[in-house]
């Protein structure tokens, strides 16, 4: 008998810095319905693991799309907290071109020099928050970057430009519409040491969600 061989297994783990899209289900994507911005944590060559504003049902179909990885499906196989984990359909040929994929990516990661503090939009590194609006309404949502004057937001609605909202604790103005989110201006700039902390949701707030999704 030929032999077989073992196609290899490959993880890249806390990744930070890589932010993406995804589409819940099969139909058409609409902005703030099924269509949101995400932020990835753990790949491998069959699962993936998001930080997401919207968690979807166990078992869903979810379309992810990442400039690094290329756009991949699956479906939803364990929810936490911040978002959930992806189980990837695809075949032994798209295995081998996602391993690649993470294989060149984790090497740009030991090669590349960044610096945080130079970067006029930052990332956050817990990216889950809540937004508000003045009438007490509130959800989750995912900051997709942000800097000293304001923030892109994806959330499970799409507001007006000129709708007043709150990101965290820090209150804007949603000046510009866009596939996955919108763009909020603060009205004052922020101090760029402390802003990270301001947009984190409140200690209230968190305890809140982890009790509901404990309690599901």
């Amino acid at each position: 008998m030929p032999e077989v061989l073992e196609r290899p297994t490959i993880a890249l783990h806390g990744i930070a810095s890589v932010a993406g899209r995804y589409v819940i289900g099969e139909q058409p994507t609409h902005p703030g319905i099924n269509l949101f911005a995400c932020r990835l944590r753990m790949i491998g060559s069959d699962n993936l693991r998001l930080t997401a504003p919207v968690i979807p049902q166990m078992g869903e179909q979810v379309t992810t799309s990442f400039n690094s990885f290329g756009t991949l499906t699956g479906r939803v196989t364990r929810q936490f907290e911040d978002g959930f984990e992806v189980s990837i359909e695809h075949d032994a040929a798209g295995r081998d071109r996602l391993n690649a994929r993470i294989t060149s990516f984790s090497e740009k990661l030991w090669t590349a020099e960044t610096d945080r503090r130079a970067a006029q939009r930052v990332m956050p590194s817990n990216p889950r928050t809540v937004i508000a609006r003045p009438d007490n309404w509130s959800q989750p949502c995912l900051i997709v970057d942000y800097s000293i004057s304001g923030a892109a937001v994806s959330a499970a609605f799409q507001p007006e430009v000129g709708e007043i909202v709150t990101v965290g604790r820090v209150t804007g103005e949603v000046v510009r519409l866009f596939d996955f989110g919108f763009a909020v201006r603060f009205f004052e700039p922020q101090n760029a040491d402390h802003l990270e902390g301001l947009l984190e949701a409140p200690d209230e707030w968190r305890e809140v969600m982890r009790r509901t999704f404990k309690a599901v």
